[in-house]
């Protein structure tokens, strides 16, 4: 059984993982070098950590349905690790062990593969590869989210994403909700699991037998909406200090964004709650009505470092490029001109130099040159295969070329 099992290896992977070819992998670079441009433009500087943590560092701050998902094994000497399940906790535990407080605050950014467990259903991910920025240490909690709102805006207008918009929510409306209803630790938990499984109508059912007013206002509240004026009128009788203030919170960010004409792409979404325990204040997500799925998510963690030994806030988000490049689709940026080339001269040593002196003459001048030594075949299908805007056949003689261009077919 399990040597049957073994030969069916040899052409599949694991689940959850991909190959990913050329014109893909060209597609993601274009999308991840636009990223990379704007987070440098306002001091994001690239920051890498292994891929492997002790299971402790990457435990902390992790919620109890996320630790099911880290990929656990043990190192060399018998202690316990795992992959990286984001980059946030790796980058809070770089800033506790290596940043000084004189250097602060600093911005970082990543291009970066996480690792989580999956189930075997088709469609399932265990590989993440994400982009994202973290911006440590600032004293003023509000210009920090407002100016990574801003750069995700940004970053989302110069890859040309049209359809998306920017759920915002609050931990601390939440939790003054749930004081607002009276819930205790037990009934609390169930509920912001009820909302994370989108579970409405059994989350309705539940509030309601401790409170139906309360409840149906709940109800309203957890829905997306775009006006946060209407908002204002669904708390008008709700006195808890933490609805209160992070409503008053967010409307400041409204008020902010609106001065750049962003407000359009922002809808309050009180339903964003986390699987990660370090999230403390502002939470927000990327919606594009072209992709099933969240194309970016962040939010403030002011607590996580300091379980690494430095009390400093922090707040970032990262974008999910596998469902970014699917909602931009092809980049149109101006890729180099790139040329087939080929001559029977590859049959001797002298000639393959001289052809190969050629290739690097174009390359200095920024032309793609990929060299062709294949005799039996199509060449002008082969060129196209290869993405080729010219075909050049270069006569034994090096003195005369025959020049085909394949984008207009001539």
């Amino acid at each position: 059984m399990f040597e049957n099992k073994k030969d069916n290896q040899t052409d599949r992977l694991p689940f959850g993982l991909r190959d990913i070819l050329p014109l893909e992998t060209g597609e993601r670079n274009s999308i991840k070098e636009i990223i990379r441009k704007e987070f440098k433009l306002w001091g994001y500087r690239e920051v890498n950590t292994p891929v492997m943590e002790y299971t402790k560092n990457i435990s902390i701050g992790v919620g109890k349905n996320w630790k099911d998902k880290l990929i656990n094994f043990f190192d060399v000497d018998g202690s316990p690790v795992s992959l990286r399940s984001d980059m946030t906790i790796p980058i809070a535990r770089l800033t506790g062990m290596r940043i000084k407080k004189r250097q602060l605050p600093v911005r970082f950014c990543y291009f970066a593969d996480s690792y989580r467990q999956s189930g075997a259903q088709k469609g399932a991910r265990r590989v993440y590869n994400q982009s994202g920025l973290e911006l440590i240490g600032s004293s003023k909690d509000i210009l920090a989210d407002i100016e990574i709102l801003v750069v995700l805006v940004s970053v989302l207008n110069k890859l040309k994403l049209n359809d998306y918009k920017i759920g915002l929510g609050n931990v601390e409306f939440i939790e003054g909700l749930c004081d607002w209803l009276r819930l205790d630790t037990n009934d609390r938990e169930y509920v912001k699991k009820k909302i994370i499984a989108k579970d409405l109508v059994t989350l309705e059912n539940f509030l309601s037998k401790k409170n139906e007013q309360k409840a149906e206002i709940f109800m309203k509240l957890i829905q997306p909406e775009s006006s946060i004026e209407k908002v204002a009128g669904l708390i008008s009788g709700i006195e808890e200090q933490k609805v209160i203030k992070s409503y008053n919170y967010l409307k400041d960010i409204y008020d902010i964004l609106g001065k750049f004409n962003y407000r359009e792409y922002l809808v309050t979404d009180f339903s964003i709650i986390r699987d990660f325990d370090y999230y403390t204040g502002l939470l927000f997500e990327v919606y594009c009505s072209s992709v099933s799925g969240i194309i970016g998510s962040g939010g403030r963690y002011d607590g996580l470092i300091k379980r690494f030994g430095m009390d400093i806030p922090a707040t970032g988000f990262a974008l999910d490029i596998d469902l970014t490049h699917k909602a931009v689709g092809k980049i149109d940026g101006k890729e180099n001109l790139k040329i087939l080339l080929k001559s029977e001269v590859t049959k001797s040593i002298a000639g393959i130099a001289r052809l190969i002196e050629i290739a690097q003459k174009l390359r200095k001048s920024d032309i793609m040159v990929e060299l062709c030594f294949e005799d039996k075949i199509n060449i002008e299908n082969f060129a196209g295969e290869k993405k080729c805007d010219l075909l050049v056949e270069v006569k034994p003689d090096f003195k005369n070329a025959v020049v085909k261009d394949l984008s207009k077919n001539t």
